[in-house]
């Protein structure tokens, strides 16, 4: 039998740190496709930012059909190269718009697709001694089986009694177990805002400790504070995303109408996205005065906020609006609905306005198209300064949060290679 003496002394003599550190990400997505939201934001900029210590594998979905399933392919992404594992052919056009049933979804096709290459995903993560990185719940059951540590996130999906344009109004049970389940087996448990943690905390007490929170951040390198158009006429304002029910376009619309009867020097909505809104009623008001932008790759959406005067959010919840963020980065104010993980970063007056969530409909776009006024008053008289604006995401970049999660993996990784190496 070693003694505990001839073990700390084995501990001394031994590297506790890998030559190079191995991440797996897992989540049903291709880089280099068009799908744009706070998920696939993160999963871009995780290969953007990864330290240069640190080999990445990413399992995924080719969306462009042109990659053989099963195979590992090295890719080039923004300079940055990793080794890209696709396992389910799913088209961009298929992704655009929410499914309505599990069989159809592309969460549903890529949990088949893991069991499918199930023996391919556990030699390659096996062989590299990867801890494993995930974005969704449902997924939690795969590192487990393979009895690999990992990192997990809840982006704020499944909160109750929330309109919610996928298949998790449905079923949300199916989130909610594994939540439970990915709370349990994690090594890191990590929370896009802090009223999402401490309700985790709350629901699971013994494992607060793991618990923690995450923000999202903004690319810096590539958002940056831009002059305002030269003209405020038109005034232009913008929303980039998908047009789920959650974020309440038909208030966003109305609320856009009802400005363009109050500014004489014109108003124009610019959207950044893939989703259609004429299933929405309410747009049919300012179809006229909309620009469809569609996909936009990260330089472009940086340039086309920049050519804006604001942004707009009327969702009825959200993690971290990674959108907002990205607006305030080149300097433009965004008028939201009151949401509390907003408050850091929107300050009335300064940053944009956060207007109060009561009243009917009408009541608030009355409020959200005031305030609107308000700013195109203020960037006129140069009271509101693209400088100063940006400022308020300083805590929200890559270096500050991004940084952490890399953090995580070397600290467990280490911890796995000392228990190895005694």
């Amino acid at each position: 039998m070693i003694s505990t003496l001839t073990l700390a002394q084995r501990a001394r003599n031994v590297s506790h740190t890998p030559e190079r550190y191995q991440i797996c990400l897992i989540h049903p997505f291709d880089p280099r496709g068009q799908k744009v939201g706070g998920l696939e934001t993160y999963i871009r900029d995780f290969i953007t930012f990864h330290p240069a210590d640190t080999d990445l594998l990413f399992v995924g979905v080719d969306s462009i059909g042109d990659l053989k399933l099963g195979e590992i392919h090295k890719l080039t992404f923004r300079g940055r190269s990793f080794d890209f594992l696709p396992i389910l052919h799913y088209s961009d056009d298929q992704a655009r718009e929410a499914a309505r049933t599990i069989r159809s979804s592309l969460t549903g096709q890529f949990f088949v697709a893991l069991v499918r290459h199930f023996g391919t995903i556990a030699k390659v993560i096996r062989a590299r001694r990867c801890s494993i990185d995930l974005r969704r719940v449902e997924f939690s059951w795969l590192p487990t089986l393979l009895r690999r540590p990992f990192v997990q996130m809840l982006h704020g999906e499944g909160a109750p009694k929330m309109q919610m344009d996928s298949l998790l109004r449905k079923y949300s049970f199916v989130h909610n177990v594994g939540e439970r389940f990915a709370v349990t087996m994690s090594e890191r448990f990590l929370c896009v805002n802090p009223f999402i943690t401490e309700r985790l905390q709350k629901t699971y007490p013994s494992r607060r400790q793991k618990i923690d929170t995450l923000w999202t951040w903004v690319n810096t390198d590539i958002f940056k504070p831009q002059p305002f158009p030269a003209s405020s006429s038109p005034f232009r304002i913008v929303f980039a995303g998908r047009l789920d029910e959650f974020k309440d376009p038909p208030l966003m619309f109305k609320a856009i109408d009802r400005l363009r009867s109050r500014l004489k020097d014109g108003v124009e909505f610019h959207y950044i996205g893939t989703s259609d809104p004429h299933r929405f009623a309410e747009f049919a008001a300012i179809e006229d005065i909309t620009v469809r932008h569609g996909f936009k790759d990260a330089a472009g959406m940086a340039a086309t906020l920049a050519s804006a005067h604001a942004g707009i959010l009327t969702s009825e919840f959200e993690g971290m609006p990674r959108c907002v963020l990205e607006i305030l980065a080149v300097g433009r104010p965004v008028v939201a609905v009151h949401l509390p993980q907003l408050e850091p970063v929107i300050h009335d007056g300064v940053s944009g306005y956060l207007v109060p969530r009561h009243g009917t409909a009408d009541d608030m776009a009355e409020a959200l198209a005031q305030r609107f006024v308000d700013i195109h008053d203020a960037v006129d008289a140069g009271h509101m300064t693209p400088a100063t604006i940006a400022e308020s995401i300083a805590d929200f970049t890559p270096n500050t949060q991004l940084a952490r999660v890399y953090r995580y993996h070397k600290e467990i990784q280490n911890s796995r290679f000392m228990i190895a190496a005694l």
